[in-house]
């Protein structure tokens, strides 16, 4: 008989954890393409990165998230378990906000809110790069920290470089003694890893996303009023949590502001997305705009088109020299 880790052991530090953010799916979804689709950017501004508080709770909507890596070509096959799936991260971080030891966990809509399922793993986080040298994949059953790289992908590599992951000592010790063959063992810590390992960006992103000035809007959620009645029905209280959302649906404005001195006109008519910019040590968001002049037409569309002309067989276009042509 072994007694492992469960979800209830955390329950009181959850609930007496001063700050819990649930992300709205929209912030989901950018902090997942910023991760996945945008690595670069993010690995660029690790230098910026703070875990923001000593205790904190992270939560999302694991479905949104799924999407965005399967959509990025990070993930083969699109995972349909994440449907109705929430995901929990506990982080108890350093006073300096570079490190961080993280639980994960899980639970679905419509099951018994006391049915969560824990990660028998441990996320470590340390900005600082500071790591010993990681153990092969067995070794984590003997309390080894492992590090897992993407060798399709320069910047998700940089990302994974300032983590690690390890087995708790009790599913260590649970497993060490359940399976006994070296493939088995294996197969248990690659399937483990594989349920927990493309979350750090996403928690990596968000991080940097709320530094940012203007690109999150946070809203406070009290639960005082519902609670009351929860508790006169011998309910457990709901928890109160702030939500984030993405500042991505201000309304663009146009700027048609030219510089004094320059020749240059004004370009014409046309939507910027929004996007992150670092200025030295700052970074922020610039959310959608209308940018140029509507006098000198509108952008409405832009597609670019690149084909090569059927080579032809004369002696001016000879067949060793196709025409290129571009398209806009």
């Amino acid at each position: 008989m072994f007694e492992v880790t469960a979800a209830t052991q955390y329950g009181a530090s959850v609930a007496n954890c001063p700050l819990r953010y649930v992300l709205g799916d929209d912030l989901t979804r950018a902090s997942a393409q910023l991760a996945f689709a945008d690595g670069v950017r993010l690995a660029g501004c690790l230098d910026l990165l703070r875990v923001p508080a000593t205790r904190l709770w992270v939560e999302w909507n694991d479905s949104v998230h799924q999407s965005v890596i399967h959509e990025t070509g990070s993930a083969t096959d699109y995972d349909p378990g994440s449907l109705g799936r929430s995901v929990g991260v506990f982080l108890q971080g350093t006073s300096d906000g570079l490190g961080a030891v993280a639980r994960t966990f899980w639970s679905h809509a419509g099951v018994n809110e006391s049915e969560v399922t824990i990660s028998p793993i441990e996320t470590h986080i340390d900005l600082r790069g500071q790591f010993a040298e990681a153990v092969d994949i067995q070794g984590m059953l003997w309390g080894g920290l492992a590090a897992i790289s993407d060798p399709r992908d320069h910047a998700m590599s940089t990302l994974l470089e300032f983590v690690r992951f390890r087995f708790d000592d009790a599913w260590a010790a649970y497993y060490r003694a359940a399976a006994s063959d070296p493939e088995t063992r294996r197969q248990i810590v690659r399937a483990t890893l594989a349920a927990v390992a493309r979350d750090p960006p996403l928690l990596l992103a968000f991080f940097l996303l709320l530094s940012a000035n203007n690109a999150t809007r946070s809203i406070p959620i009290s639960r005082s009023v519902i609670n009351r009645k929860r508790r006169a029905l011998g309910r457990a209280s709901l928890l109160d949590h702030i939500e984030v959302h993405a500042s991505l649906d201000a309304h663009p404005t146009a700027s048609d502001h030219v510089p004094l001195g320059t020749l240059r006109r004004p370009p014409r008519l046309h939507h910027v997305r929004g996007h992150l910019v670092r200025r030295d040590n700052r970074i922020f968001w610039r959310t959608q705009h209308l940018r140029g002049s509507a006098s000198h037409g509108i952008v409405r569309s832009r597609t670019v088109c690149l084909s090569f002309a059927r080579p032809r067989t004369d002696a001016a276009h000879p067949v060793d020299s196709p025409s290129n042509q571009l398209r806009t």
